[in-house]
C-alpha cells in the first residue's frame, strides 16, 4: 500500500470507523441541512450545547444525528459548529476544508459492509491526475479527494485492500496506465470483477482515420506523448472483459469544452456558486479547437467500441460524468461532482426504488444525478451535467438494501439482517412431494413524494415503520438474471411450456458449455410465490458437467401445477462454485426452500445465488490458491423462461 494511502486522515478514518460514531456538542447556533450544501432545505435548528452523533466528516460537512422528538433527525452541518471527540477533533476545525485539503473526507458511515467481506476475486484500478506535466494544462486539485472516495466505493464492491491498484498524477503516465491495465489482465482470473476509475481530464481531437473527432483520456504527459483514446482503451480492456464477470469502468471526466467555453481565470483559479464554497473546474484539455465544440461531434463511446471487438454489454458497465457536450467539473474541496456523488449514493444515500431487495447501477446514478442537480442549482454559466450510464444497467455493485429513510439520507445496515413480516397468500405451482406451505404476500411500499424545484421542503417526518414496494416473482428473479454472467452459455428445455392446472408437472432439462452447479427458482402465476426448487432436501445433488444434460426432476421429488392461471417464471442458474442455502432453511415448503416475495427475502435470496460458498474460506483466501479456480469465481450463467397454467 502506498505511503499516500497510509498518511494523513487515511489511519483515522479506520480508527474512527473500528471504534463507531463519534459523539460531539454543538459549539454555536447552527442548522442541520438536508444535503451538504448551503443552500439545501434546514430540517432543523440546533442550539449551543445540543449533543448529536457523528456519522460522517466530508468536506467541512459533518452528517450527525440528533434525537429531536417525536424521532431522530439525519442531516449535515458545518464542522465549525461542533466540538467533536477523541480522534474526530482533528477535523473539526475545518470550516471549508482550505486549511487541510488532504482532510476532508471522513466516512464512518457505510452500508454495513465490512472489510471481513472483501473478496479476493474483486480488483479494482484507480487513477488519478489532478495535476500535468504540461503548466498550460490546468491542475484539478480535487482529484487526490477522488482517491479516497474511489476507494470507498471499491471496498464498497467487496475489492480487498491488496486489490487496489493506485495512479496519481506523474505516476499516471500513458505508458503507465497502459502497464497497468495488463497487470491487471495477468491478476485477473475467470469469473473475477473488475472496477477501474479514472478522474482527470478528458479530451477531443479529429482523428482522420475515424472521420470524425475522438474522445480521449488525458495521461499525466498526454499533451507531449499522446492521450489514450476510446480504442486503444477497448483494447487495452479486450482481454480483461474476456475473462470477467462484470467490468466497471467510471470516468469522471468529460470530452467537451461546453458551448461556452471557461475564461482562463475560471480554469485555473476555479468559479463558485451560491451553493457552495468549493471552487469548480471544468475537466476538459482542448487539444482541438474544431473538436472542442460539441457541434462538430462525432464519436464512439467505450462501450461501443468494446462491443465491436466482440465484448457483451451484459457484462461490462460505464459511467461517464457527463455527455458529450457537457462539461463535468472537480470541486476543490471535495473533489469531482460525479465521483463523490457516486460515492455518497453507493455509501448510504442511494434509493431501493423498485422494493427489489438491492440497489442497482442505475438507482445509484439517479441519486447521484439529484444531487449534482442540486450543486449546479441557479448557476448564472452552467447546467448540471448529465451521468451518462452505458452497458448493463441492472448491475448490482453489493446486494444490500435500506428501507424508507425517515428524513435525510443516512448510514444503513444489510437487509439481510433484518427480520420480514410475513402474511399468507395462496401458493402458486405448488411442490406436491410433501405438504406445501403457503408464501408471503407482499406489502405495499408508500414512496415519498420528491417536492418540486424551488418548493419549501417538508417538515421532518416522524419515524415510521419501513414498507415495501410491490414486485412480482417475476421482476425478483429477473434482477438475479440481470446479473449473469453473458459468457456463460446455458441451454434449458421444457418438456411443456403450458401445464393443465392439477394435471401436468413442471419437467425440463439443463445444459451448460462447462461445469458447475444448477439452481433453479421459480415465480409463482400469482405474483408473490416465489420458491427454491433446487437443490431441496430430496436431491442434493445439482453438479454438472460441461455438455451434460440434467433432467429435472430427478429423484422422488415432483412440482405439479396447481395454479392460479397465468404465467409462472423459471430462473435456472449454472454456477462456476457452490452456494450455500441454508440461511434460506427456516423457510421451508416441504422439501423446498421458499424466500417471501418481499424485500428482505429478495435480498436475502439474491445476495446468496450471486456468491460462491468458497470465495471467503481458505480454499481461496490467497492469489495462487484462486489462480485458475473456478470455485473462486461468483460468476453464473442463467435462463429465464416463462411457464403458462391453464384450466
Amino acid at each position: 500500500m502506498s505511503s499516500f494511502i497510509r498518511s494523513g486522515l487515511w489511519g483515522l478514518v479506520f480508527l474512527a470507523t473500528g471504534a463507531g460514531a463519534q459523539n460531539a456538542t454543538v459549539s454555536r447556533a447552527a442548522e442541520i441541512r438536508q444535503e451538504k450544501l448551503a443552500t439545501s432545505a434546514v430540517l432543523t435548528q440546533v442550539s449551543v450545547g445540543a449533543a448529536v452523533r457523528v456519522l460522517s466528516v466530508e468536506g467541512g460537512w459533518v452528517l450527525v444525528e440528533l434525537n429531536s422528538p417525536p424521532g431522530k433527525v439525519s442531516g449535515w452541518v458545518r464542522a465549525s459548529a461542533l466540538n467533536m471527540q477523541a480522534g474526530a477533533s482533528a477535523v473539526a476545525g475545518i470550516s471549508s476544508g482550505r486549511e487541510a485539503a488532504g482532510n476532508n473526507a471522513l466516512t464512518l458511515g457505510v452500508r454495513g459492509v465490512p472489510t471481513a467481506a472483501s473478496r479476493i476475486n474483486r480488483h479494482a484500478l484507480i487513477i488519478g491526475v489532478g495535476r500535468y506535466a504540461d503548466p498550460s494544462v490546468p491542475p484539478l486539485p480535487g482529484t487526490k479527494l477522488d482517491r479516497y472516495s474511489a476507494t470507498q466505493m471499491a471496498q464498497v464492491m467487496q475489492v480487498p485492500e491488496g486489490n487496489i491498484q493506485y495512479l496519481q498524477d506523474d505516476q499516471a503516465t500513458g505508458d503507465n496506465i497502459r502497464a497497468a491495465l495488463k497487470g491487471l489482465n495477468e491478476r485477473v482470473q475467470d469469473g473475477d470483477r473488475v472496477f477501474i476509475h479514472y478522474s482527470g481530464h478528458g479530451t477531443r481531437y479529429e482523428d482522420p482515420q475515424a472521420g470524425g473527432c475522438v474522445e480521449a483520456l488525458l495521461p499525466y504527459d498526454g499533451m507531449s506523448k499522446g492521450t489514450i483514446n476510446n480504442k486503444e482503451m477497448a483494447n487495452l480492456l479486450a482481454s480483461i472483459t474476456q475473462k470477467t464477470d462484470k467490468l466497471f469502468v467510471m470516468y469522471d471526466a468529460c470530452h467537451s469544452g461546453g458551448l461556452v467555453p471557461p475564461t482562463p481565470a475560471a480554469r485555473t483559479r476555479g468559479m463558485v456558486n451560491a451553493n457552495d464554497e468549493g471552487a469548480l473546474r471544468p475537466k476538459f484539455a482542448g487539444t482541438s479547437e474544431t473538436c472542442g465544440n460539441p457541434v462538430n461531434v462525432r464519436t464512439r463511446g467505450l462501450v461501443n467500441e468494446q462491443v465491436s471487438q466482440g465484448a457483451l454489454p451484459q457484462d461490462i458497465i460505464h459511467l461517464s460524468a457527463a455527455r458529450n457536450n457537457e462539461i463535468s467539473f472537480d470541486d476543490e474541496q471535495k473533489g469531482g461532482l460525479a465521483t463523490q456523488y457516486m460515492r455518497d449514493c453507493m455509501l448510504r444515500d442511494a434509493k431501493d426504488l423498485d422494493g427489489s431487495g438491492a440497489i442497482n447501477i442505475d438507482e445509484i446514478r439517479q441519486c447521484a444525478q439529484e444531487k449534482i442537480n442540486r450543486r449546479m442549482q441557479f448557476d448564472t454559466n452552467f447546467k448540471p451535467h448529465n451521468l451518462v450510464l452505458s452497458g448493463n444497467a441492472g448491475f448490482v455493485p453489493a446486494w444490500f438494501s435500506q428501507p424508507a429513510p425517515q428524513v435525510a439520507a443516512q448510514p444503513v445496515t444489510a437487509l439481510l439482517d433484518n427480520k420480514p413480516s410475513a402474511i399468507s397468500a395462496p401458493p402458486a405451482v405448488k411442490p406436491t412431494a410433501t405438504v406445501a406451505t403457503p408464501l408471503a404476500s407482499t406489502p405495499v411500499l408508500a414512496v415519498p413524494v420528491q417536492p418540486a424545484p424551488g418548493a419549501p421542503a417538508p417538515a421532518p417526518a416522524p419515524v415510521t415503520a419501513p414498507q415495501v414496494k410491490p414486485l412480482s416473482g417475476e421482476q425478483a428473479l429477473q434482477q438475479m438474471f440481470e446479473q449473469r454472467n453473458a459468457k456463460r452459455k446455458v441451454q434449458v428445455t421444457l418438456t411443456k411450456d403450458a401445464l393443465t392446472i392439477g394435471q401436468d408437472a413442471l419437467e425440463f432439462s439443463v445444459q451448460s458449455d462447462r461445469a458447475g452447479y444448477v439452481y433453479a427458482a421459480l415465480a409463482g402465476s400469482d405474483g408473490k410465490a416465489l420458491y427454491m426448487l433446487f437443490p431441496n432436501d430430496l436431491d442434493q445433488n445439482n453438479k454438472i458437467e460441461a455438455g451434460q444434460t440434467l433432467k429435472l426432476p430427478q429423484g422422488n421429488w415432483r412440482i405439479k401445477s396447481s395454479g392460479p392461471a397465468g404465467t409462472n417464471h423459471l430462473l435456472v442458474m449454472v454456477a462456476d462454485a457452490p452456494r450455500d442455502l441454508t440461511a434460506l432453511g427456516g423457510r421451508k415448503s416441504g422439501p423446498f426452500v421458499t424466500s417471501l416475495n418481499d424485500a428482505s427475502g429478495r435480498a436475502q435470496l439474491g445476495a446468496l445465488l450471486t456468491t460462491s460458498t468458497l470465495v471467503s474460506t481458505q480454499a481461496c483466501q490467497t492469489p495462487a490458491r484462486a489462480k485458475n479456480n473456478p470455485l473462486c469465481s461468483d460468476a453464473y450463467g442463467a435462463v429465464l423462461l416463462p411457464i403458462k397454467e391453464i384450466p
